[in-house]
């Protein structure tokens, strides 16, 4: 008797529970899966739009509608976006953001909020930059037989675990940007003929684009981040003063240049204030690393790998090197110095903050990379 009251009970109360009276029907809805944010030249935002379009036959393939678009703020395109089409346009499947090069030369947060403010964004989305406009690269609509939006998100997805790209999305970036402690880099996008190029990094400074690394640098700022992915490939020219080997049927063919992965990773930077306030870091890496790929082999000698060991140590120092000197030159504060300086050295913070972006460029980086050959393939 008990029992069938509570039931009674349990069932009165379900008839005053409200329904969903929020709920947003996939079936109403065009899915946004990329868009792109350019600068118009009336003053205006330029925003081009991948929306997805699935046909009700079994048969037929999805297909990519590009939407191009002005307004005067994100939102404001993406409403005259919603006048040209049928149903309402959501970014519940977002798969990446690409800001034009010239528009990412600009203060890129104002682009960003309005997905912060809209709790149904999603914001595990990529970002980019596009060498040039975004509309150019979206506008390719498809790669071979892979539509633009599939393909640009698995491209990026892919750089990042070669150690070629970070892995930013708009949930990782947003602290970053309210950071005066750290600057952030974001993946480049290049327009190659009819396909997508992901092998550098654009450099941010106060949110503001402002240069890029080439693709050895991009991976080099990556390790000494700290952040290898699965895959860390190198190759170095190691002929004596330059020289070339060649053979006498074919004289392109090259046999001094070495490919080698890093297997292993140890990173450590240390923050020193000296006498005057001058600002040193000391940067330190050891690689144990595996040769893919050397045509001179003789790699079974042990003078021969130590000598390797020396030239390559030599050789990826001065490539680190090279890669902060470009961030110094981009003011781009990639490792973080400052918010080392909050923490461990608050009066010298206190007396350069104000202007971090000049006094940045001139702290002295010291690294050394250690580069130790583990394995040798299975040749010998």
């Amino acid at each position: 008797m008990k029992r069938i009251c509570f039931l009674c009970v349990i069932m009165s109360l379900l008839l005053f529970i409200a329904g969903c009276w929020d709920q947003d029907l996939l079936k109403d809805a065009r899915l946004i899966y990329g868009g792109g944010y350019d600068p118009a030249p009336n003053g205006k935002l330029r925003v081009t739009f991948v929306i997805r379009d699935v046909p009700s036959g079994e048969q037929q393939s999805p297909k990519n509608d590009i939407i191009t678009t002005e307004g005067n703020t994100p939102r404001d395109a993406r409403d005259h976006a919603d006048d040209q089409v049928s149903r309402h346009i959501r970014t519940y499947k977002n798969r990446f953001i690409l800001i034009g090069e010239e528009l990412a030369k600009q203060d890129i947060y104002p682009v960003l909020e309005v997905f912060y403010r809209d709790p149904k964004s999603s914001l595990n989305a990529r970002i980019g930059v596009a060498q040039g406009t975004a509309e150019d690269i979206l506008s390719l609509k498809k790669v071979g037989n892979v539509l633009i939006a599939e393909e640009i998100d698995e491209l990026i997805k892919s750089k990042e675990e070669t150690t070629t790209v970070p892995k930013v999305t708009l949930e990782k970036i947003y602290p970053v940007m309210l950071d005066p402690g750290e600057d952030f880099v974001l993946p480049y996008l290049m327009e190659q003929g009819a396909r997508v190029n992901v092998s550098r990094i654009a450099m941010f400074h106060n949110n503001k684009l402002t240069g890029t690394l080439s693709p050895d640098e991009s991976t080099m700022y990556l390790l000494l981040k700290g952040n290898k992915g699965k895959v860390t490939r190198f190759t170095q020219n190691m002929s004596i003063k330059g020289e070339m080997s060649t053979t006498e049927e074919n004289p392109q063919i090259r046999y001094d240049f070495l490919t080698f992965n890093v297997d292993k990773l140890k990173q450590k930077m240390k923050v020193k204030v000296q006498s005057g306030d001058q600002i040193t870091v000391h940067l330190k890496l050891k690689m144990k690393v595996s040769v893919i790929e050397y045509p001179k082999d003789r790699l079974e000698k042990k003078q021969v790998v130590a000598e390797l060991n020396k030239d390559l140590s030599k050789k990826m120092t001065d490539l680190a090197q090279k890669t902060l000197e470009h961030m110094q030159k981009a003011r781009c504060d990639g490792l973080g110095i400052a918010r080392q300086l909050m923490a461990f050295h608050p009066r010298v913070w206190k007396k350069q903050k104000e202007e971090w972006g000049s006094n940045y460029q001139k702290v002295h980086f010291t690294p050394v990379v250690q580069v130790e050959i583990t394995k040798q393939g299975i040749i010998n």
